[in-house]
This record gives structure tokens, C-alpha cells and sequence, in this order.
């Protein structure tokens, strides 16, 4: 079958404001307003009792935490003397005061009550239900509500403040001075800082007597337990008797991807024709060798992808330049120093010393499950940095190795696969929330031990089948419902014993995946491991792969194309009951396998080329805000053709916003698309024109029907992805894909006048034997330019 470089096509260019709606949000207002007033002014009497209780930085200052009904536009709240600080969920807000402000707020209390007509923006004092403190136990992170603190006299903890104003306001750099000075009063040690718009974190060397001090602290956000990885494999010997004489070395234009993780064997006989250069991240570390195994294991997948395949043909053609940068020490464990800080050096330095574009980060704090708030710690980084850059991360889901408290699974991995996975503790962990990344899942391939290949005893049972969600992965959403993790990949499998010992213990002998040894010298130059960790590095590696094909691609675009190849499989589906299914659904309004598996398995048949039955249309622009992008699919009479015959439309779009740590919604701009199908474009955009919008009803994504993923679920995520399957359609038709922008109020300042977008459509026609779709397209998009030209 002769295969085509996907397609280039282009937006039609008008000028389309976003249709606006009216809202009539109705203000909360208080019969007595007397008495509202009172319930305030002592509730925030109470509070600043608390308060000049606590210690703090500056004494005049005051963070306190107010809950509201109804809408309130945040921002406002400075014409009451507060500032916005952070919004914990739709009713929580946390805002900084100082005594000025604090006495204009108490006065305008008053003035509340005694209904001076001077007052303004009443409705915000009356929509606030009540104000109180930042507790010592809002303080605690989840780790440490869940595990306790460390024993010992000494300790080491992470500490956020506050982020009060951005890095360069002088409040901040104060804030930072006082809390610094308090610390050094009282014998603490900083080992690390890292100071960002929205993020502002301490590590700290303390005595454990100080722990009190820490969660009574004003200026505190949230007190945490080091990072912990989670990391752990059992290494399987592979012999090969003998590896090809010359393995080749990648072309110096190949694409560049960087392994964040724990240094690789970079003289393993595999991996060392593709090595570029090696960096170590680590305070007090200079060497970027792997004493641990994982980040080689991970950075042979990332370079062959399928090392099974490879072996079996023992066929090795690295195609991908690898670099190193070591962030995790000895046992792969996150070092003392800030990983954040390690990730924003090491991804600044191989950005612009040797412009790597993607990198691969199989990584996970197991202290750090998503709890459904706030998206914070190395997922705000990473969200930053791939803005910041125009770079693709890949990161794994985490791995889910059991709960004590409470007991998940209670008895049974196998018997109790996969309702466990459902379980809240079973949820993605950091920074496998962020949306601007790629978060990969795991699947099983093997299901039958090294033991029970060698004898026929019933010893050892796999909970998952081939293809099935591995036993370890863990499950989203993402913040606000994002699908996450978006995809998933081979990672591997375990077994409970059956006849000897607690079936709570598992092996993973012979179930995992090959991957390259590190301790390759005198022993097997291949070694098997399982784990979310490397499943991530195969969607790196086809990232890489299609950067070669395609080495203008925009990491949107690269996220577009990955998810837009994915699918559901069916042994992913069936992996789940119908009952369990449709309770899920009841209950959550979500379906259980996209928290799961996202969109699914990438089929890498037509990721990186066309052909004559399956083609892929590319297109990459920018929007602004408030406005609509019309995009016509070039589809051609023998697509649309009315005899019965299945043929799809998938579309992909993805987009890089900016993010606040201290916002619910996250995210400064939401884009989102619908697919549409009308007479024409002029008709087309009379649903969309803010102009017309009183004489045309609004539209949303047609033949919703044949649609597996709903415009309102997609949108949640910053890739979003749709497919429609038809059996019988009208020659006369013309379909549109309509990109929209609206950025979110306070988002002005973070928000680009015009944001990146990219957006990949497949079109599948694969019962045609004598399809020329590719040829008739191309034709079409030619013919289609050729008329914007003249015009």
C-alpha cells in the first residue's frame, strides 16, 4: 500500500466574534442585612483573635479564608481592602489584607448594616457566608494526613505559602525576606527554594518540636512530606548471544529527546551509538551514570520502543537522539534539593544548549495523589515549562502499589481486579495531573509467569489479560473532570500465588517489559521490568519518530497527532461489567474506561504516514480571544457518498494555555471545537456571530449520535478528541470544524493576544477497495487554494 506525507491544509479566514450569552445571574441579597453585618463583624473579629495568635511574617498582615455563595467576581474584592490570593473550590476563596485594608473592610461591614447608601459593591458583602483562618489541619498535605511525620528530632519538609502577587512585586520579595528571618530565628534550615508566579515553596531542615509552629503559620499554605518515587523492579536476565557488529548512529538532525530520570548506562553496546550528552541535576552530584536501572531501562524504550520486537529479529536501528539528565540519585529517588528546581534547570539547559523538544519524565510522588482541587507542585512546573518553551513532556500515571489505610485491595489483587481501581486512593499522582502534558497509562501483555512456563502447576494467576489496564496503573480525571491519563501503553503485569503464602503478595517475573540492564557487565544486556514508567517512554519514543517525519511540528501538534491516532480497545472495555459500567455513569456521570485509558492505544498504522483509504489533514494557527475559527473539511463526493458503508471522522485539537495554581479553573484560556455540517460557510457562521446570534439558534457538534466522546467532556482537557462513524451520507453536505477561544476573566495579563492552537482530522474510508481518497483530496486542497489566491 503506498503511503503519503499527511496533509497540510488551512483555515478559511473570516473574522467571527464568539457568540456571547446572556446570563442573569441573580446577587444574593439578605432580607436583614443588620443582622449580616453582625454575623460578619464577628466572625472576622474571631478570625484576626486567631490570627494575632499565630505566628507570622509581618504582624499588619492577614490571610484569611472566606466562604461565599453565589457568583462573586473575585477581583473585586479590593474595593473592600482585600486582596485575591487563591480560590479553593466554588464556594472558598482566601484573600491577604493589611491593616489599612482591614479597616476599610471592617467599615464597610458596618456601613452594610446601617444600609449607607454610600457603600458600594454591596453584593459581594452580601454573598460572603462567613470568614475564618487557614487552619493547622487545611495545613496538612494529603501524605501527611494519611502517614504522619517522620519520627526523629530532625526533619526535612516541603512548605508553600502563600503566593501573594507575582515574583517581581515587592510584597513578595518581603514576604519572602520576613518568612526567612522568622525561620532563621528559629534555627530552621533552608535546603531549597523555589519562587514562581503561582508557586512558592521552601524545603526545610527543622526540629520536630517546631512542627506546631509550621502548621499554625500564617503565611503557610500547606506542610508536606518529601516527594516519594515509588520506583521498584525485579531484573529478569535475557541472554543475547551476539548484537549486530555495527549498530548506526541516528543522523545529527534526528529528533532530540531528553530522559529526566535517574542517568542511563550511557556506555551500554544498545544505547551508546544514540547518546548525545549527559547532565547531572543533583546537588553535590556530577556524575550522570545509573547506579539504579530505571532511567536506562526507560531510555531504551524511548529510543527502540518495542524491545521484544527488536530482540526477536535482533534487528537495532536507533533512529532518535538520546539525552541524559540525571534528576534522581542512586535509588531513584527524588535528592534532597527541590525536584522542581532540578526540572526547570535541566529542561532550560537542554532547551537551549541542544534544543531537545521532547522529554520523557517517569516519575511519580506517591505523597502526591490527585485529591480533585488544585493542581500544584511538579505539574504546575511542567504545565509552565512546556508554555514556556513550545516543549512535549510525557509522563507516566503513577503507580498504584496498594493501600493500607484504608485496605485496597482488601484480600486479592486478582480477585478484586479491576473494581480497585476504581478506589480514591487508586488516583494519578503528581505531575501526572498536568494538562499541558501527555500522561501515559499501563497495559498487560503477558499473562503467564517465567515460573508457569516452565512447570504446569497452577501456582500464580494474573489479574489482567493481554490488553487489559495493568493491575499498577492508576486513573483519573484531571482537574475540573480532563481526561487523564490521555493514553496508555504496554507496561506490564503481576500475579497473585495461589497455593503458598498470602495472595496479597505478588511476582512480576515474565509479565513485564524488556528494556535495556545497566548492570550489563558480565551479566544479561537486557533486563525486564513493569511499571507505568515504561509505557510513558513508548508514546516517547513514537513522539520521536514523528518529529523526524514531521520536524516543523509544534508540541501541539505532536499531542494532536498521538491522541489522535488512540483508541479504546476492546479489551480495555470489556475489562470493566456493564453493571459497574452503568453505575459509574450514574454516579460519577463519567464513563470508567476513559478515566482509565483516556482515548486509548495509539495504532501507529497511519500515525506517521496517509494512504490512499486513510488520511490526515494538519493545520496549526493562532486565535483570539472571544473569537471562532472556521475550518472546511476538504472531503470529496466519494467520501460523502450515500451508499452504505462505514467510513470516520476523527478530530484532535490541542493547545498550550497558560495556568494558575491559585485558580479552580486552572487554566487562563479554554479552547474547545465542534464538527458541523451545512449548506454553506456564509450559513454556517449565522450560528456563531455574536451579530446574529438573536436569529439563529446556537450549534454544537452534529450527528452527536455517532460521536464517542461529547464535546462537553472533551473540552475539559487541553487535547481533546472526537470521532464520528458514519454509514450513509449526502454528496451535498459540506462539513466544518469551528475552533473557539474564550479566555477566563482574571486571565488577561497571562494570556497571549493571540494563542497557539493545532488541530489533526483523519478520514477513513477503509471499505472502499478502490479508494483515492488521498488523491482526490489532495486535488481538492490545491483547487481550494488556488481560489484563495485569486480571491
Amino acid at each position: 500500500m503506498n503511503e503519503y506525507k499527511h496533509l497540510r491544509i488551512k483555515r478559511i479566514a473570516l473574522e467571527n466574534p464568539r457568540r456571547t450569552r446572556d446570563f442573569n445571574i441573580q446577587p444574593i441579597r439578605r432580607p436583614d442585612k443588620k443582622v449580616h453585618s453582625q454575623k460578619l463583624a464577628e466572625s472576622l473579629n474571631n478570625a484576626i483573635t486567631v490570627l494575632n495568635q499565630n505566628p507570622t511574617s509581618e504582624a499588619d498582615k492577614h490571610i484569611l479564608k472566606v466562604s461565599y455563595s453565589g457568583f462573586v467576581d473575585l477581583q473585586k474584592l479590593v474595593k473592600h481592602g482585600l486582596n485575591f490570593i487563591s480560590q479553593e473550590d466554588n464556594t472558598l476563596c482566601i484573600i491577604f489584607t493589611d491593616k489599612e485594608g482591614l479597616e476599610t473592610f471592617s467599615d464597610n461591614i458596618q456601613k452594610l448594616g446601617n444600609e449607607d447608601d454610600s457603600l458600594t459593591y454591596k453584593n459581594i458583602l452580601e454573598a460572603i457566608e462567613s470568614i475564618d483562618t487557614w487552619t493547622n489541619e487545611d495545613r496538612k498535605s494529603w501524605a501527611i494526613r494519611n502517614k504522619g511525620f517522620p519520627e526523629g528530632d530532625r526533619l526535612t519538609l516541603d512548605v508553600e505559602l502563600w503566593p501573594i502577587e507575582n515574583i517581581d512585586h515587592p510584597h513578595r520579595s518581603r514576604l519572602c525576606s520576613n518568612f526567612e528571618n522568622w525561620m532563621s530565628s528559629n534555627s530552621i534550615r533552608r535546603i531549597d527554594k523555589i519562587n514562581l508566579d503561582s508557586l512558592l515553596m521552601y524545603r526545610l531542615d527543622l526540629n520536630s518540636d517546631l512542627i506546631d509552629d509550621l502548621l499554625n503559620h500564617c503565611d503557610i499554605r500547606m506542610v508536606d512530606l518529601l516527594p516519594e518515587s515509588g520506583i521498584s523492579y525485579n531484573q529478569l536476565n535475557v541472554s543475547i548471544e551476539s548484537l549486530p557488529r555495527n549498530i548506526p548512529h541516528p543522523s545529527e538532525d534526528a529528533a532530540r529527546i531528553c530522559i529526566l530520570d535517574s542517568g542511563i548506562a550511557t556506555n551500554h553496546p544498545l544505547l551508546a551509538p544514540a547518546i548525545a550528552e549527559s547532565q547531572s541535576f543533583i546537588r553535590g552530584r556530577e556524575d550522570v551514570f545509573d547506579d539504579n536501572g530505571h532511567g536506562t531501562s526507560v531510555a531504551s524504550v524511548a529510543l527502540y520502543g518495542d524491545l521484544e520486537a527488536c530482540s526477536a529479529s535482533n534487528y537495532w536501528q536507533p533512529e532518535i537522539l538520546i539525552f541524559n539528565g540525571k534528576v534522581l540519585d542512586e535509588n531513584a529517588e527524588y535528592d534532597i534539593s527541590c525536584i522542581e528546581g532540578s526540572i526547570i534547570e535541566a529542561v532550560e539547559y537542554f532547551v537551549q544548549e541542544h534544543q531537545c523538544r521532547i522529554f520523557n519524565l517517569s516519575v511519580g510522588n506517591q505523597n502526591s495523589p490527585y485529591d480533585g482541587t488544585h493542581i500544584r507542585g511538579l505539574a504546575y512546573i511542567l504545565d509552565k515549562l512546556a508554555r514556556d518553551f513550545d516543549v512535549l513532556f510525557i509522563v507516566s500515571a503513577g503507580n498504584f502499589t496498594g493501600s493500607t489505610n484504608p485496605d485496597v485491595p482488601e484480600n486479592s489483587w486478582r480477585d478484586e481486579y479491576p473494581n480497585y481501581l476504581l478506589h480514591e486512593t487508586c488516583t494519578i499522582i503528581d505531575p501526572a495531573p498536568a494538562l499541558n502534558v501527555l500522561t501515559v497509562g499501563s497495559l498487560a501483555r503477558h499473562n503467564a509467569t517465567m515460573d508457569q512456563q516452565r512447570y504446569p502447576e497452577i501456582a500464580q494467576l494474573c489479574p489482567a489479560n493481554e490488553n487489559q489496564p495493568s493491575p499498577f496503573t492508576r486513573r483519573g480525571p484531571s482537574v475540573r473532570g480532563a481526561i487523564k491519563p490521555e493514553l496508555v501503553a504496554t507496561g506490564g503485569n503481576l500475579a497473585s500465588k495461589m497455593r503458598f503464602g498470602n495472595q496479597f503478595e505478588t511476582t512480576s517475573r515474565g509479565l513485564g517489559v524488556l528494556t535495556c540492564n545497566n548492570q550489563f557487565v558480565g551479566g544479561s544486556l537486557l533486563s525486564e521490568v513493569s511499571g507505568t514508567s515504561f509505557a510513558a517512554p513508548y508514546v516517547t519514543h513514537l513522539a520521536g519518530r514523528l518529529l523526524n517525519n514531521y520536524p516543523e511540528a509544534s508540541s501541539n501538534l505532536l499531542r494532536a497527532l498521538l491522541v489522535n491516532h488512540a483508541n479504546l480497545l476492546p479489551e480495555i472495555e470489556s475489562t470493566f461489567e456493564s453493571e459497574l459500567k452503568k453505575s459509574y455513569k450514574a454516579n460519577k456521570n463519567r464513563e470508567v474506561c476513559r478515566d482509565i485509558a483516556g482515548y486509548g492505544r495509539i495504532n501507529e498504522n497511519e500515525l506517521f504516514r496517509s494512504t490512499e483509504n486513510v488520511v490526515v489533514l494538519l493545520l496549526e494557527d493562532a486565535i483570539e480571544n472571544n473569537n471562532h475559527h472556521f475550518i472546511e473539511i476538504p472531503l470529496s463526493p466519494e467520501f460523502l457518498r450515500s451508499q452504505r458503508a462505514s467510513r470516520e471522522i476523527r478530530v484532535t485539537l490541542a493547545y498550550c494555555p497558560a495556568v494558575k495554581t491559585t485558580r479552580q479553573d486552572y487554566i487562563a484560556t479554554k479552547m474547545s471545537f465542534c464538527l458541523i455540517k451545512d449548506d454553506s460557510i456564509e450559513s454556517a457562521q449565522n450560528h456563531f456571530d455574536n451579530e446574529t446570534r438573536h436569529n439563529f439558534d446556537t450549534r454544537n457538534d452534529d450527528a452527536t449520535s455517532n460521536r464517542d466522546v461529547s464535546s462537553e467532556l472533551r473540552s475539559k482537557g487541553t487535547v481533546q478528541s472526537s470521532t464520528w462513524r458514519m454509514r450513509q451520507r449526502n454528496p451535498n453536505d459540506k462539513w466544518f470544524i469551528v475552533v473557539t477561544r474564550q479566555d477566563k476573566i482574571w486571565a488577561e495579563l497571562l494570556s497571549s493576544e493571540k494563542e497557539n492552537y493545532a488541530l489533526v482530522i483523519t478520514l477513513t474510508d477503509r471499505e472502499n477497495e478502490n479508494a483515492q481518497l488521498y488523491t482526490q483530496i489532495s486535488q481538492k486542497i490545491q483547487q481550494q487554494n488556488q481560489q484563495r489566491v485569486y480571491i
